[in-house]
């Protein structure tokens, strides 16, 4: 057998691709990194999310809005004299 000398070319073509390799790979893993962090960022603020809509029906809630009238307010249940009643009445127009 004839030994074949390996021309220069192909060390320096596995080279580049060795590095090119490399670099595709290291994209690879950055992007991944990446995504991972914005879809724990996504998760983070749909928590936030529900918890404000908790916090909001809670707030909203005919109980906490009475406590709160009573409390910073100072209100209280009206009294019967207080209350007036609207009846409908058509119009003939």
């Amino acid at each position: 057998m004839a030994n074949r000398i390996i021309p220069t070319w192909v060390y320096f073509a596995l080279v580049v691709f060795a590095i090119g390799t490399v670099w595709v790979r290291l994209n690879i893993v950055r992007t991944t990194y990446e995504i991972n962090e914005i879809n724990r960022k996504i998760e983070k603020s749909h928590q936030e999310g529900e918890i404000l809509k908790l916090r909001l029906a809670d707030l909203k809630s005919p109980k906490k809005l009475e406590e709160l009238a009573r409390r910073k307010f100072g209100f209280s249940q009206p009294r019967i004299e207080q209350v007036v009643h609207f009846s409908r009445t058509s119009s003939g127009t």
